[in-house]
Formats: structure tokens, sequence, C-alpha cells
């Protein structure tokens, strides 16, 4: 019997016979021989399943399928399917470089006191596969709690998770859609977790061009998310806690960012739903200055922020 412990890739999937044999095979061509793979079918209308079928057949994946719950409940599926002692999270637009699993287990072997080791990943757009770059951003080690509550900054894709810990503390909320694995790094870290990071590029991050319009138009909808996570978790803080990280300005912060992805499509009326606690200048501006100004000034810069926070990566 092997004395590795047993990991459990899981890997939600809808409708995406054309990228799923990538990340399949990326997990299967791991350096670390004892895992699990689990593919939650979320109710693919088109030839996922028989893109999948050799791998089925050939006993080399645990596939369920399921009406469509969303990524978070496929996710959720998979985790409770699971026998292993860790979790390891892969889309089926992503891929696992070979030794990801291996040096994630090895982190938190090493370190018992962590719950939790995630990595660099590199991004790459669907329409430029060879062009590979990563985030400027500096991470850290240790309890989170406090740079989560400024920052998303935990890709699932990078992590890898003690199971336990999930069968403590819960898993993915699935109503939380695009902001449901912030409210999880909130969750955890609050209760202590203390989460290990390994500096070195473990994945490929896949960055969907071809939906950007569309994840324009959700922006709202996911500032709206996040500030339901917020409203949440305000209410597990104690007062001590409340003015230790400053809460009421982290929510004004979220407001002003959700009037901003409301204005980033021209819905004015919208963004005014949030503006009441802003500067009397923005309010002025919301006013007076079209909506296309708004829509084109904002989407201008969100791809400057973006190409400033990716650098090439070689």
């Amino acid at each position: 019997m092997s004395k590795q412990p047993l990991v459990s890739v899981i890997i939600p999937a809808f409708n995406v016979e054309g990228f799923i044999k990538n990340a399949l095979n990326s997990a299967l061509n791991q350096t670390y021989s004892n895992i699990e793979i689990i593919i939650i079918d979320d109710g693919s209308t088109d030839k996922t399943k028989e893109v999948l079928e050799p791998y089925i057949t050939g006993g080399k994946i645990k596939y369920i399928y399921q009406a469509n719950q969303g990524l978070a409940g496929a996710r959720n599926s998979g985790i409770h399917k699971s026998r292993g002692k860790y979790i390891t999270l892969l889309d089926a637009d992503d891929e696992f470089l070979p030794e990801k699993i291996k040096k994630q287990v090895k982190a938190l072997e090493a370190n018992p006191d962590y719950g939790i080791c995630y990595c660099d990943i590199i991004h790459f757009s669907e329409g430029s596969p060879r062009k590979f770059y990563h985030h400027r951003y500096t991470y850290q080690s240790g309890n989170l709690f406090e740079l989560l509550l400024k920052k998303q900054f935990i890709n699932p894709l990078s992590v890898i998770i003690k199971k336990d810990i999930l069968d403590k503390w819960g898993v993915f909320d699935p109503e939380l859609r695009h902001t449901e694995d912030w409210e999880l790094w909130l969750r955890l870290s609050h209760t202590g977790v203390k989460f290990y990071y390994l500096d070195e590029p473990l994945a490929l991050y896949q960055v969907r061009t071809s939906g950007n319009l569309s994840i324009i138009q959700n922006e709202p909808k996911m500032k709206e998310n996040s500030l339901k996570v917020f409203a949440r978790l305000e209410k597990n803080l104690s007062e001590e806690e409340r003015n230790r990280y400053r809460f009421k300005g982290i929510i004004k912060n979220l407001k002003l960012k959700t009037t901003l992805a409301y204005l980033m499509i021209g819905d004015k009326k919208g963004a005014k739903n949030y503006i009441q606690n802003q500067s009397f200048i923005l309010k002025l501006l919301i006013t007076f200055l079209p909506s296309q100004v708004w829509q084109t000034s904002l989407r201008l810069a969100r791809r400057i922020k973006h190409r400033f926070l990716l650098k090439k990566y070689s």
C-alpha cells in the first residue's frame, strides 16, 4: 500500500468538450501517483461525456452527472464524494503542471500547522496559448484574514486543502456565484486556518477572452455578492474586530466598486443605489456625465489595470 496520502482532484465540467482533455491529462500526468480524479458533469448538453468515455471505461476517473448547480455546487458534490486526505481543484479549461500535487503535499506534510497550501500560477489567454504571464502580487504565508479582507488573491486552481478542514468548517456557498471562493477563504482564515504559500508556478490558468463582454456585464452582480459576503461576515465579528479592521471603510469601498461596476455597463440607476455614502463630487459626475463616457473610461481603466498587474513569465 502506498505511503502517500490520497489526493482527490475535483474537476467540474459544464459544456467543455473542447477543453477538458488537456485539464484531465494534466491531472493524470502528475508525478504524484496516489490520486483519485472526480469529474462532476454539471448538466452538460454538448459532447463532454463522449470525450470522457475512454477515461470512464478505462477506470481512470470517477464520473458523476448531475443537474446544473453552478461551479460551487459542482465542486461541493465532488468534495462530498471524495476519499482523499487532501482536496485540489482543477477547472476544465485549466491545467496542472506535473509536480503541482507532489510539491504541495510535501509542503503541507512538512508543515502540519497549515491547512491550505497555495502557489503561484501562470496565466495564458485562450487565443495565445504560448504567451505566459503571472501577477505582480507579493504573496504571504500564515493567517491571511486581514489581507483577504482587502483583496481576493487566492485562485482556487492554486490550492490544495486538508479535507478535514472542509468537513469541519464547510464548503463553498452555491448562492454566491463568482465570490464563493473569497467567502470560503475568509471563513476558514477567520477560524484560524493558516495558508502556506509555495513560491513556484505550478498551474496554468486560462483567461477566457471570448467572454469578456459577459464578464463585464456580470461585474455588478459579482460586487453585490461581495457585499453579501461581507455583510454576513460582519455579523460574525466582534465589535473589537470590526473596529480593528475598520470594517465600515471596507464596506464603503465595496459599495464604491459596485457603483463603478454599474457605471461600467452604463446603468446609472443601478449605480445610484450605492452612492449614498460616496463623495458629493462623484454624485455630481454620475448625474451629469453621459453613460457612454463612464462605460468607455472605466473599461479602458480596467484593461490598463489588468495589463499592469500581469507581467510576462519566462
